[in-house]
């Protein structure tokens, strides 16, 4: 049975969907040029049933406008905002790899905790990109954009398949030139759990993308969601008085001037954060050098592929499961008023779907052994609590054996003294 002819969008031929969020589609497409020409890109969409709403559209082009600015290697690139009858579209960068989000699951169900090095690199490269988004200025005038890109989040990284790593979707960044340090509040826009939180407050600058940083660097590290409350309202609340304890406090090979750059990127008070993605980036870079945790992008890129060969392992059950949870550090809780009450419910109404516009590419062969170059990082256990499996079985066989001991002596057993 002959295929279904693909789409044709001006000059690209469009192949099979990538992403689909609340306002637009993202598919993979080639360009069709001259002489047989073709370069792949991934072609944003507006949604159709939303090109007549003028807010809807001025977004769209503020988006590509933005992104146009970028040229980075650690931000993916826009190559062109269009329209073709009524559809608005945006070509940019295709990037074929991982999400940050596709390799932590993978880590979580397969893998094991990522290795320090590799991870420092995933975040160092993150920076790099959000460097050059916080220091751009007008190509005509020289005034500083003061681009922030409100989003960084796992979803919205991508560990290519050179081990390059490319921030993506700027479709929600804010220029502070185009409107100022202070948003509208109660209107969240992006992931509840990597938002700073003087964000929730209506404050924003570019250190709010260094809050969300410092998320996805305690993330990686310790193989947990930091702030995951059972909602949206939970979350925000675990955001602003939730206690945070460093990456060591479940890792305990992790340094503690590595757990102090982490932590001083998790301050609430953004002037006691870091000022700066560069300051942050020499700190990390500082630290990979002196304890020898610098890797390659190949490294990092090989790293990944071995993670993604890796089955799931027996040992996850749920007795394991039931003990991390237990293991989580009681939060404390605080009457909100009715103000904060109010711009909770409103944030909460705001969903931004995770982009999902790169797959992984595997290829057909047998599956890599760990690199060699990780000798020297042997995988970290996902969890470093096995004493505790221990002792809750030897507590187990010991509670049985005394009761069939006592059973056997002819011992009454008042049960209601065990609740």
């Amino acid at each position: 049975m002959a295929g279904k002819t693909p789409e044709v969008v001006g000059q690209y031929v469009v192949y099979e969907q990538l992403g689909r969020g609340g306002m637009a589609t993202v598919h993979r497409a080639e360009t069709q040029g001259i002489s047989g020409f073709r370069r792949p890109v991934a072609l944003k969409r507006l949604l159709q049933h939303l090109t007549t709403d003028a807010d809807l559209v001025k977004s769209f082009v503020h988006e590509a406008r933005l992104a146009s600015h970028l040229r980075h290697a650690n931000c993916a690139q826009t190559y062109e905002l269009g329209k073709v009858d009524d559809t608005y579209f945006i070509a940019m960068e295709y990037v074929p790899g991982a999400t940050l989000l596709q390799i932590v699951r993978q880590c979580n169900a397969a893998a094991g905790l990522m290795p320090i090095p590799i991870a420092l690199s995933i975040v160092m490269q993150i920076l790099d990109g959000l460097d050059h988004a916080h220091n751009l200025c007008d190509e005509s005038s020289g005034t500083p954009l003061g681009i922030v890109h409100r989003d960084v989040s796992p979803s919205n990284i991508i560990v290519s398949n050179t081990g390059l790593v490319k921030l993506i979707d700027f479709g929600i960044a804010k220029a502070e030139s185009m409107g100022a340090a202070r948003t509208q509040t109660g209107l969240i826009k992006g992931k509840f759990g990597y938002v700073a939180p003087e964000y929730t407050l209506g404050q924003l600058d570019a250190r709010c993308d260094l809050f969300a940083v410092g998320v996805i660097a305690h993330e990686i590290l310790t193989g947990r969601r930091l702030f995951d409350g059972k909602d949206n309202f939970e979350t925000i609340q675990m955001l602003r008085e939730g206690p945070i304890q460093p990456p060591s406090r479940w890792r305990p090979e992790v340094s503690r001037d590595l757990d102090d750059i982490v932590m001083t990127a998790l301050m609430r008070d953004p002037g006691m954060r870091w000022q700066s993605a560069a300051a942050m980036r020499t700190a990390l870079g500082n630290l990979a050098r002196d304890a020898k945790h610098e890797v390659t992008n190949q490294q990092v890129f090989e790293w990944v592929e071995w993670a993604f060969t890796q089955e799931a392992r027996a040992e996850e059950s749920g007795l394991v499961r039931l003990i991390d949870a237990l293991d989580q550090p009681s939060t404390g809780t605080k009457q909100l008023s009715e103000a904060e009450i109010e711009i909770l419910d409103d944030a909460s109404k705001t969903t931004v779907r995770p982009s999902s516009m790169f797959r992984l590419q595997t290829h057909a062969g047998p599956r890599p052994e760990r690199p060699v170059s990780f000798a020297r990082f042997p995988p970290a256990q996902k969890k470093s609590r096995t004493w505790m499996l221990i002792v809750f079985f030897v507590l187990v066989i010991a509670a049985a054996t005394t009761y069939a001991v006592m059973e056997y002596a002819g011992y009454e057993i008042d049960v209601s003294v065990l609740g």
